[in-house]
């Protein structure tokens, strides 16, 4: 006799967080982590389907971003159109128990898919600020019983995670139409690439070269100032390549003492040397089928950049004190903030592993070099991140402060940048804006700059940033993709700020 489904209790709740703290760790692209969640949403609320939708932040629709829907490649809601439609815009929970006796149903879906919709159950998923991000909703509850105020507080607590995820990436990069222009145009990635953030020329080639080394199994020299994202660009290579399934395994080669290197990375048999009373395996056995990302590559020891040449030549190696040869099939990154070509000359490195390091090289540019435009997008990041990690309500920031993020030369890097926002946030306390005394950046690298033209003195920052913008669109002759390159910023991150602006 089968027992009938029973309401989702405690466990339900915590197997879903359990599954998305996994999704979270194993740093795939935002699609496929949501696509993934929907799955464990259904399987905690014991529903037969469930979809994530989210606002479109041009014409405020709702899409559905990921969905058990295979008959249709997406749906588009207007406010108030069908439960998800009405739960955007009341702000509030609803449980439909039968669509056939409710008329805010929206029965356009079922006539195009064919499936039966007879239960509802859809709650609001919230940003930090409150802002509205979009609507979790799951149909049918396989029991047939009705759904409870449990299940509600259920979906309540999953909409929270499904929120901690969007606040990942800008969600105008993922809800807006496609752009058609030109070929080159079209060719453009969004402004997020995985958790890397930026939509600047600069960072565009650096995706392009993601893109590109993902599908191959070449070995990837990442070249970057500290704090750049190096560890993230190899995250992201391995995430989206045929060996996103397998293991990603680091190791920092300026940590590990020298005498103990040789065994991080090939592994020790049983005896080998005092204390090695069992066999260890390596680092590079154990990324097997994976990726093995060497960090600080410019510190490996002399003696043992042979040993890592003949592993990228053959993929063979030996355990320290074994006469065994192994193999394994691990694709190698590298990264380094040295100059690894001054170290050749200077016989500290050897010229032949160098070479077979650089396959496919990618240099990330330093955030002084990425523009203003990738600065504001990080700190907007940023700081709707900290605020929703340390429950502050900092929801924006003071033009003075702005000025000041895009006036510093950020010699730390992105990973500077990030500690003074969130630093900002916990000292800011109760305030809703961020104020300069709040970034605590040092005086003397923040930049006087030139004074504005045009009598610009004593204007916001926002009002001189339009009225630049403005001359650059007169200079390109309306162009905006020619305004774009001159002012340094990617085309949708203009074509965000004329509508911010109120510029048609």
């Amino acid at each position: 006799m089968s027992t009938p489904d029973r309401a989702p209790q405690g466990d339900d709740r915590l197997s879903f967080l359990l599954g998305v703290a996994d999704l979270l760790r194993s740093e795939v692209d935002l699609d496929t982590l949501l696509g993934k969640m929907v799955d464990l949403i259904a399987a905690a609320m014991q529903g037969e389907r469930a979809t994530v939708y989210v606002v479109d932040q041009r014409s405020g629709e709702l899409l559905s971003k990921v969905a058990h829907l295979p008959e249709l490649p997406e749906i588009r809601l207007q406010p108030g159109q069908g439960i998800a439609g009405q739960v955007a815009k009341t702000g509030r929970p609803l449980v439909i128990p039968s669509t056939a006796s409710d008329a805010r149903f929206f029965g356009g879906v079922d006539q195009k898919t064919g499936y039966e919709t007879r239960s509802v159950v859809a709650v609001p998923v919230r940003g930090a600020r409150g802002a509205l991000l979009g609507v979790v909703q799951v149909l049918n509850r396989k029991s047939g019983a009705p759904w409870s105020d449990s299940d509600v507080r259920l979906l309540e607590a999953i909409a929270n995670q499904v929120a901690t995820v969007l606040a990942e990436t800008p969600l105008s990069a993922h809800t807006a139409a496609p752009h058609r222009g030109t070929a080159a145009e079209d060719k453009r990635l969004p402004a997020r690439y995985n958790k890397i953030l930026g939509d600047s020329p600069p960072m565009q080639r650096v995706y392009e070269l993601i893109a590109n080394a993902a599908t191959t199994d070449a070995t990837v020299l990442v070249r970057g100032e500290s704090g750049t994202g190096k560890e993230l660009v190899a995250r992201a290579i391995h995430a989206n390549s045929p060996r996103a399934a397998e293991t990603f395994v680091k190791v920092d080669c300026m940590t590990i003492p020298e005498g103990l290197m040789e065994s991080e990375l090939f592994g020790h048999e049983k005896g080998a040397f005092t204390g090695a009373d069992r066999l260890v395996p390596g680092k590079c056995e154990l990324a097997d089928q994976g990726t093995l990302f060497l960090d600080e590559i410019g510190d490996l020891p002399l003696p043992l950049q042979g040993k890592l040449l003949r592993f990228l030549q053959d993929r063979e190696f030996e355990r320290v004190g074994g006469r065994r040869t192994l193999r394994a099939d691990t694709r190698i990154v590298t990264a380094t903030n040295r100059d690894l070509a001054a170290l050749v000359r200077r016989g500290q490195f050897r010229q032949d592993l160098y070479y077979r390091l650089k396959v496919v090289e990618i240099e990330l540019p330093a955030l002084r070099e990425r523009g203003v435009s990738d600065v504001d997008l990080l700190a907007q990041h940023f700081l709707e991140l900290y605020a929703r990690k340390h429950g502050k309500p900092a929801r924006a920031f003071d033009d003075a402060a702005l000025a000041e993020l895009f006036a510093y030369d950020w010699p730390g890097n992105v990973r500077e940048l990030e500690h003074t926002i969130e630093r900002a946030v916990v000292v800011a306390g109760g305030a809703e804006r961020i104020l300069p005394q709040h970034l605590g950046l040092p005086r003397d690298r923040v930049q006087s700059g030139a004074a504005p033209a045009d009598g610009a003195a004593g204007l916001t920052l926002a009002e001189v940033e339009k009225r630049h913008i403005l001359r650059t669109l007169d200079a390109a002759g309306g162009n905006r993709t020619r305004a774009a390159q001159m002012l340094g910023i990617g085309r949708n991150t203009l074509q965000r700020k004329l509508r911010a602006y109120g510029i048609e």
